[in-house]
């Protein structure tokens, strides 16, 4: 029985390492392990249907990835207070992406949409406190890439103040 549990657990870790992907050791438990005891992170977190990419332009700095550098800061490290930015500004895009046409655009925007307004509104606050200053012109591309269809939509804010 002990035998049995030390290959158990050697298979299990052999399909699970990262550092096996593709390697001979996989090919060999994977027969053994994927009817019965395979599990996918489905089972902890959903996949995603969207992602997001939100790339921002100010002050005559270059385009960059506010969304993703938040979140990854937030990975990086848990307990150093980019946990509520990086909830709210995902919800905040989530609502936004709900509430447009799934088509590319270019706009200079004008109002009317409030889930833009707290979306760019988390953003100046983010960029004003890593500044030290409000941006004075800033341009931002909202990029939600749909995983079901593999399509890509874009808009494009520009406000200048």
């Amino acid at each position: 029985m002990s035998v049995y549990l030390i290959g158990h657990f050697f298979a299990v870790l052999a399909y699970a390492y990262p550092a096996n992907e593709g390697s001979k050791l996989k090919n060999y438990v994977y027969p053994y392990i994927y009817p019965y005891f395979h599990q996918s992170w489905n089972m902890f977190v959903p996949v995603p249907k969207q992602n997001f990419n939100i790339y921002v332009k100010y002050d005559g700095n270059n385009w960059h990835d506010v969304f993703n550098e938040i979140v990854l800061a937030h990975q990086r490290n848990r307990l150093g207070g980019c946990e509520n930015l990086s909830l709210s500004l995902s919800s905040a895009v989530r609502y936004y992406a709900s509430s447009v046409k799934y088509e590319n655009s270019i706009e200079v925007y004008k109002g009317g949409n409030v889930n833009y307004d707290v979306l760019k509104k988390i953003i100046t606050q983010y960029l004003s406190q890593k500044e030290r200053s409000a941006p004075k012109k800033l341009e931002i591309i909202i990029r939600v890439i749909n995983s079901y269809g593999h399509k890509d939509h874009s808009h494009y804010y520009k406000k200048t103040e």
